[in-house]
């Protein structure tokens, strides 16, 4: 019999407890797969797909803060000096961060946020050799800043399960290669948010 009320004394209390809300696993998201279209609003770079990869903390009063690190795809075409013509794919990724708000109503969520970073990229570079008389062009690395502004959508499917959907559109602080400070970016992307733990 002391055995018996010693068990219930020990794990009874276990049972009974509740997985806290606040517990920040619970407050830590990350979407499965978020996969959708940028259209890059550039001369010389085509729209692509992109494929959105963050982890997002929500906080108990609405508040979010999200860091993303998003690829995309797109094809350059560019010209030289001597009107030669280069078209490759070109590597295209972003790092972001940043802030926004939610509002909740039943199993509907709207948010906003707004992001900065780092835009990476490659530039063609064009190596002439005299002697052997070859053209050899390879893609350097380069940088650029950029803000982005995201309106979304979420439906709670499931406890701690969303669809989401967003649309987002950016630009970029200089004037550098491709990218004009005065042609915004933009895109959408649609994928499966839960929490970390």
């Amino acid at each position: 019999m002391i055995w018996v009320a010693l068990f219930q004394f020990v794990f009874s209390p276990l049972h009974s407890q509740e997985p806290s809300q606040n517990h920040i696993g619970k407050r830590l998201f990350m979407p499965a797969i978020q996969v959708g279209y940028i259209h890059h609003n550039s001369d010389n770079i085509t729209g692509g797909l992109v494929i959105q990869t963050s982890l997002e903390y929500r906080s108990a009063k609405n508040l979010l803060f999200r860091i993303n690190y998003d690829d995309f795809s797109g094809r350059l075409t560019a010209q030289n000096e001597v009107k030669q013509t280069y078209k490759a794919k070109i590597p295209l990724s972003e790092l972001i961060l940043g802030a926004g708000y939610r509002v909740a109503k039943n199993k509907h969520y709207f948010f906003a946020a707004v992001q900065s970073g780092i835009r990476f990229y490659g530039t063609p570079v064009v190596e002439i050799d005299d002697i052997n008389e070859t053209i050899s062009i390879h893609q350097k690395a380069a940088t650029t800043g950029t803000v982005r502004y995201t309106l979304g959508y979420e439906y709670e499917f499931f406890k701690n399960v969303f669809l989401n959907t967003e649309f987002f559109l950016g630009h970029f602080f200089l004037q550098k290669h491709f990218w004009s400070s005065e042609r915004p970016y933009l895109g959408g992307s649609v994928g499966l948010k839960t929490t970390l733990f």
